[in-house]
């Protein structure tokens, strides 16, 4: 076999996706649910890196990024290195906007050359329905980031390679590595491959430091989330940047449904600042500064009646010795073990275009192992139907 792809988020999945379409032999082990860790808890955000711009500079984290929505939109138009036609974004164009004192700062900083063809701001004709509101006084700009609903991007994925995805939890005793290939015992099943790749996630941590692997080091970054569930019916796809106090949006906001058919709710996931400023918050007061926020950013809407739950989620990623974001995604090869980390949901087409370079060509294309008595993974929740 060519390749055993340990964990089932974006970065297994995709990588799954893409190694089989090229002709190699593959499994992918996932430990619990595909999707359960960071990728469906995300907020499905496709962004060229403007979030990282906000305090004028262009970041190395911005270069790196910029391109990927024009990646990710091909695939959905079928003219991509993965056929997603079939995934309709839950919004095509995210948006940006302020009210307040920040307005003429920032129509002056997204009309300067170094914002130019990246953002345009929007006549109140062209506005989303949620701020077509008569006591919305602000100002909104149009950028060209999408948003993905994350469960169908599983599903997708999931489905396209189905046959090779089995739910195993592997331990470093299942693994013997050797200089050009790695056994693994799985059950009662015996299986030689070239290469391992880690996509594990946080998983990751662990299995390195059990196999000796010294190079690649990981690091946990918090966020607490908010998940505000209410009744009013227009969805937001939005950076608040009103009262502005950092390189962070305020607020980042996603709108996502509710998939009960009894339920009228809409979910509104909140991120930006107060996610970074979360970490720091039990849940009651996370959802206190949470509406405190919605009353200051949005409103015009009335959130008294609204419910919010708190959602921390580690973000697992290489080392970096300040603790700081990395820029890029993370391949790195050790023998035969392949450690990989995408970072961003939105880099994934990067992560693949970094693995791919450190593979061999397939040996064994086409060839498939049926791992008897071994259930497959199945497809995890959504935090806000749990």
């Amino acid at each position: 076999m060519d390749l055993v792809i340990v964990g089932g988020g974006i970065a297994g999945l995709w990588l799954a996706n893409l190694f089989v379409q090229r002709g190699y032999s593959l499994l992918l082990l996932e430990a619990h649910t595909l999707g359960g860790g960071q990728t469906l808890a995300s907020q499905g955000m496709i962004h060229g890196g403007l979030k990282y711009s906000l305090d004028g500079n262009l970041s190395p984290a911005t270069a790196a990024i910029a391109h990927m929505p024009a990646r990710w939109r091909a695939c959905l138009a079928g003219s991509g290195e993965l056929d997603l036609r079939a995934l309709t974004p839950l919004c095509q164009r995210y948006f940006v906007f302020a009210q307040g004192s920040l307005q003429d700062r920032l129509t002056a900083f997204f009309a300067s050359k170094l914002m130019r063809g990246r953002i345009d701001k929007l006549t109140a004709a062209d506005y989303p329905a949620v701020f077509q509101r008569t006591d919305f006084t602000g100002t909104v700009y149009g950028v060209d980031d999408l948003v993905i609903d994350t469960a169908a991007l599983v599903r997708l994925l999931r489905g396209n390679v189905a046959g090779h995805i089995y739910r195993h939890a592997l331990q470093a005793d299942d693994v013997a590595l050797q200089d050009d290939h790695v056994t693994l015992t799985l059950g009662e099943h015996r299986i030689t491959a070239r290469q391992l790749v880690l996509c594990a996630g946080a998983g990751n941590g662990p299995l390195l430091g059990a196999l000796a692997i010294p190079s690649a080091r990981m690091q946990l970054r918090g966020l607490h989330q908010a998940m505000v569930f209410h009744q009013h019916t227009d969805p937001m796809y939005a950076h608040c940047l009103t009262g502005l106090r950092g390189s962070q949006p305020r607020l980042t906001i996603t709108t996502h449904a509710r998939s009960d058919p009894r339920s009228n709710q809409q979910v509104w996931y909140l991120g930006g600042q107060l996610a970074e400023d979360g970490v720091s918050l039990n849940e009651q007061a996370l959802a206190e500064q949470a509406r405190e926020e919605l009353r200051a950013c949005v409103g015009w809407l009335n959130w008294d009646d609204a419910k919010v739950r708190g959602l921390r989620i580690d973000r697992a990623e290489p080392l970096r010795d300040d603790g700081g974001r990395p820029d890029d995604p993370f391949v790195e090869a050790h023998g035969p073990v392949l450690t990989c980390w995408p970072v961003k949901l939105s880099l994934a087409p990067a992560l693949g275009d970094a693995a791919a370079a450190l593979l061999a060509a397939p040996v064994q294309p086409s060839a498939r192992i049926s791992l008897d008595g071994m259930a497959a993974a199945p497809v995890g929740q959504v935090p806000w139907e749990h």
